[in-house]
């Protein structure tokens, strides 16, 4: 059994410091890619974490 697990919105939020609706928002817009099992929609933990290093910027100093 793999180890990726799946994370609800309100999982998603309290990783991310933002509000539930900001990350049913992000979700929706399928910025992070989401899975759907019936009406419940899920991020598996792997995409989150790619979502944060894709979005990561760097201020200062030589960034090179």
């Amino acid at each position: 059994m793999a180890t990726n697990s799946l994370l609800t919105a309100e999982e998603v939020a309290e990783i991310l410091n933002i509000s539930r609706s900001k990350a049913y928002k992000i979700m929706r817009l399928k910025e992070i890619p989401t899975i759907t099992i019936g009406k419940n929609v899920r991020v598996s933990s792997d995409d989150l974490q790619e979502y944060i290093l894709d979005n990561r910027t760097y201020n200062g100093g030589n960034n090179n």
